[in-house]
């Protein structure tokens, strides 16, 4: 017996000096961590609640803005500055996704689906395909009947803002002068993505589904974390219930896609299969045509929808609440905020998508909220497509690449001042906008497709709502600036506010 232990130990002593020993030659400093789990345990012990926040302080530690780790068994590089950042966002070499991991392909019926999460040739056909025929109703280009509807429900929301709510749904996101953030946006942003995908939108009465589903798509991104734990560990994830909240990503994940399902089916029976209407009915026309490639399929637009959907919804009501706490926290900007929306578009009508170039202060505030509160910590894990170098160093096929945008955001070498909200860096000496440097949407051939979409989105909600109200704290709720949740995409806590029309 005595001897079986000390083989077995031998064995473990063995195989851990292979995992110590297994990192590339010619790649960046870093550190291996421990096998199955690699660095994470690492980064949990230094800020549990935001783990990516451990890539920033040992890169400040080996005086490498580029260093290199294990995640679980995934070789990974980070980059932690704003020229490193760029090079990896830009180089095609880096344009792959983990499309083979287990939590990946778990969200999409255990298949290569959808638009964010995979690559290849199959990824940049679907994505031709949805651009292309999307921006026909107004997705990534200004289109005058979308931003009429557009309009038409901002109007709506105004009225229940103003008038008070018209139905119990209502009451539970605004009550008595108070609105509960994020979860009164959810209806206008996602009936503005639904009237591109479907070609139509719910009515008033039809809202409380559209909350439900945001509640859904905050949990879902609220269930992993930036770094991918779920991911990186999925041996671990899946067999301890649910460890790194697994379990409810794929719950609200399959929520979402049964929600969107049940509407597809309702549009095939509505429409007889004939697709007259947004870019569901393109996709079903594609389905009917012959020799189409194999991966056209009704699973295909399900995740492609969603893909959509999820990022339209979280990314700009979770932008709009982190800039109203803002605005209450830095009451100085709030007011130029406010005097030049007032001095530009005046009180008798609403901010169009037209007055954006004309409210450059307002703009920049918004850029500095995105600066400020970076939603996408880590981007969107890349994976390297074949052997290349980067920065200097020799970087292996397949070895995960992570731009570390919050770190950029924050870097003092950078922005001077970065723990100040200042819009002004955001403009020019003649108070135009300048470039912004902050990175929200990334860049090169995996930018976010959503960017004019979300930018005018956010931009018209906050100018109205800068331009009709004031707004307050309310007793006992959680709006501090680090009332906050970490995952993939970092959200705001739910909030009351309470809004004062202003005068």
């Amino acid at each position: 017996m005595f001897f079986v232990v000390i083989i077995a130990l031998l064995l473990i002593i063995y195989e851990y000096y292979k995992y110590l020993s297994s990192k590339p030659s010619g790649t960046p400093p870093g550190v291996v961590g421990l096998p199955l789990i690699g660095i994470y345990w690492y980064c949990l012990w230094y800020d549990y609640k935001f783990p990516y926040r451990w890539f920033g302080y040992y890169s400040k530690k080996l005086k490498s803005k580029v260093i290199s780790c294990y995640l679980g068994s995934f070789f990974t590089v980070v980059a932690n500055d704003y020229a490193s950042v760029k090079e990896l966002l830009l180089k095609e070499e880096f344009d792959g996704r983990l499309s083979d991991a287990y939590f990946i392909k778990a969200r999409a019926f255990n298949k290569k689906l959808g638009i964010f999460f995979t690559d290849g040739d199959q990824w940049r056909e679907q994505r031709r395909f949805a651009l292309r025929h999307m921006r026909d109703f107004g997705f990534g280009r200004r289109h005058e009947i979308f931003e009429s509807k557009s309009m038409e429900e901002l109007n709506i929301l105004m009225d229940m803002l103003k008038n008070g709510p018209i139905n119990e749904n209502e009451k539970k996101i605004y009550k008595d002068g108070l609105a509960l953030f994020p979860d009164f946006l959810f209806p206008f942003f996602i009936n503005n993505i639904w009237e591109i995908m479907f070609g139509y939108r719910f009515e008033r009465n039809k809202y409380g589904k559209l909350c439900y589903f945001g509640e859904k798509a905050m949990k879902f991104v609220r269930a992993g974390d930036a770094m991918g734990g779920a991911t990186f560990l999925w041996p671990i994830t899946c067999s301890f219930g649910n460890l790194f909240s697994f379990t409810d990503a794929m719950e609200s994940n399959y929520i979402m896609i049964d929600f969107i399902k049940k509407y597809l089916y309702k549009y095939k029976e509505m429409h007889g299969g004939n697709g007259d209407y947004g870019f569901v009915g393109s996709y079903l026309n594609k389905l009917k045509e012959s020799n189409i490639p194999s991966s056209y399929t009704e699973e295909y637009l399900l995740l492609t929808l969603l893909d959509f959907i999820l990022p339209a919804i979280v990314s700009t009501a979770s932008n709009i609440t982190f800039a109203i706490k803002f605005m209450m926290h830095f009451p100085n900007v709030a007011k130029k905020v406010k005097e030049e929306i007032h001095k530009v578009v005046g009180s008798g009508r609403l901010p169009t998508w037209e007055d954006r170039n004309k409210l450059p202060y307002t703009e920049a505030t918004i850029r500095e909220t995105m600066r400020y509160e970076t939603l996408t910590p880590l981007g969107v894990i890349r994976r390297c497509i074949k052997d290349t170098t980067f920065q200097g160093y020799f970087i292996p096929n397949n070895t995960v690449l992570i731009p570390n945008i919050a770190e950029i955001n924050h870097d003092p070498d950078f922005w001077g001042d970065p723990k100040n909200f200042r819009p002004e860096r955001f403009l020019k000496d003649d108070g135009q906008l300048n470039k912004d440097f902050s990175l929200p949407f990334g860049a090169g051939h995996r930018l976010c497709a959503g960017e004019t979409f979300a930018r005018f989105m956010i931009f018209e909600v906050f100018a109205t709502l800068m331009q009709n109200f004031d707004f307050s704290f309310v007793e006992g709720q959680p709006t501090r600036i680090e009332d906050k949740f970490s995952g993939i995409v970092t959200t705001p806590t739910e909030t009351w506010i309470r809004l004062k029309p202003y005068s």
